[in-house]
Order: structure tokens, then sequence, then C-alpha cells
């Protein structure tokens, strides 16, 4: 079973699996990820004895505290938990002895424990996109196992059959491999696999994938004009996906 769609381009697809973005799409980016960003920064701060330090580590890492916003690309918003450890050495001037950048990963980690949903309802909205038949995944930029964690916090663990974060194996984004290790595991199609994020990378990613479908999701770090030249598609959240997957349906595009 699958459920078929018109793209920009005008011809139609059979979307059977969609491969979301974690933060940012499932989950709310600011208020998940801010805090542990801010206790790594501050913890940095500490080791070089520059208190006004982690304020400039945030702003180096795309965050703007003032403003509340995210820049375009931003390695906090989109980059792998090494990009930001790496970001945050160049700054410094040094490197992190591995017990110190343990440490730091230790915060990040807090997201995967103490994480927002982008909606109180997300569990009753997950299972309800999933019972269109769709085969669910969750591609991430952060590791695997805060990806697992987080889907345990929220009891959907069982409802996502593939699971990959920036250490699993199958590249970083904007690369295919993670679309393709989804479809490998789930027996797709690339041009079955709708993914669903909220950065230019997760769009990139579907691109150099030849996903059938890119829909950005204006819930996280990036606005409509950041996000438009490589969507098909754009919402405002995951949220208005049931009503399109079931606008899809009541116009007769799914085969008999």
């Amino acid at each position: 079973m699958g459920i078929a769609g018109v793209p920009r381009y005008g011809f139609e697809v059979m979307i059977r699996g969609i491969l979301f973005d974690k933060d940012g799409t499932l989950l709310d980016l600011e208020r998940t990820w801010i805090p542990p960003y801010r206790k790594a920064a501050e913890y940095i701060a500490g080791l070089a004895q520059k208190p006004a330090l982690a304020d400039r580590l945030m702003a180096v890492g795309g965050y703007d505290p003032d403003m509340r916003q995210w820049t375009t690309d931003s390695v906090l918003a989109s980059g792998s938990n090494d990009d930001v450890v790496r970001t945050w050495e160049r700054e410094l001037g040094f490197g992190l002895t591995r017990e110190k950048q343990e440490h730091i990963r230790s915060q990040f980690f807090l997201s995967s424990v103490q994480p927002v949903p982008i909606t109180d309802n997300l569990h009753r909205l997950i299972h309800e996109i999933k019972s269109f038949g769709v085969i669910l995944g969750v591609a991430t930029m952060d590791d695997e196992s805060s990806a697992r964690a987080m889907l345990r916090t929220f009891d959907l663990h069982h409802a996502f059959e593939f699971v990959c974060g920036a250490d699993s194996g199958y590249g970083v984004k904007p690369d295919p491999g993670m679309v393709q290790a989804f479809c490998e595991r789930c027996s797709l199609r690339q041009g079955e696999v709708m993914v669903v994020g909220d950065s230019l990378k997760d769009l990139q990613m579907a691109k150099n994938a030849r996903a059938g479908m890119a829909v950005g999701v204006l819930s996280g770090a990036q606005a409509h004009g950041q996000l438009e030249s490589d969507a098909d598609m754009i919402l405002q959240s995951i949220e208005e996906l049931p009503r399109l997957l079931g606008s899809w349906l009541l116009s007769n595009r799914v085969p008999v």
C-alpha cells in the first residue's frame, strides 16, 4: 500500500515510506537543544576561564540568543555532534581531550532524555500518519542512540522501522546514504520515499538520493524562503501531513 502524490514537477509518484528528520521536525528545536548547547558552551568557557566565551560559541555555532534566531545552515541546528565540537574547538584555539569531548557529548545527550515534542499530540499524530500504510523512518544528524532514546520517551519506538544518526555509518546529510539505507532496510525504491525535514540539508539529501518527494517544514530553524529552492512542498509542520495524505486518497491517486 502507498500514498500517491504530485510534486511540483507535475508527475505522479507513489509514496510508500516517509523518512523524518528529528530536531525541528519531530522535536521543538529551540526548547530541546538550547539548554544542553548552553550548558556545553558554558563548560568550555569555564575551561578557558572566559565566561563571555559561552555567548561567542553559541554565535559561531549559528544561534543568536538575543534574537532567538538560527543562521542559514547553522551547525547547531543541522550539524552533527562532531561538527559542533570541531566548530567550537576552532573558536577555542586548541583541541579538547577525549574526556572533555565526552563530557560535552553527555550534555548533548540530555536532548534525548528531556526532549520537547513539536506537538503535544506527537504520539497520536505519528500513529495517524502511519495509519495511511506508509513505512516510517528517522534520519538525524544527532547520534543514533539519542534518536532511539527520544522515540522510547514518547513510546514511538515500535512505530519506526528505521532509525539512523550521523554515527550510524551511512554518511551525513546532505549525502544520500541515509535515504539509501532506509530503502535497503525497508525494501523501498528511492522514488517511493518522502523526506520531511526543516533544513536545506534534509531537502538536499532527498534530492541527492533521488527521493520521490522533499517536504520542508517551517517548525525548525529555517524560513520558507530558505527552503523553497529545494522543496517540492513546504508545510508549517508535520501536523499538516495527515490532511495532505488524506487529500491524496480522496483524489483517487491510490491504485486499486
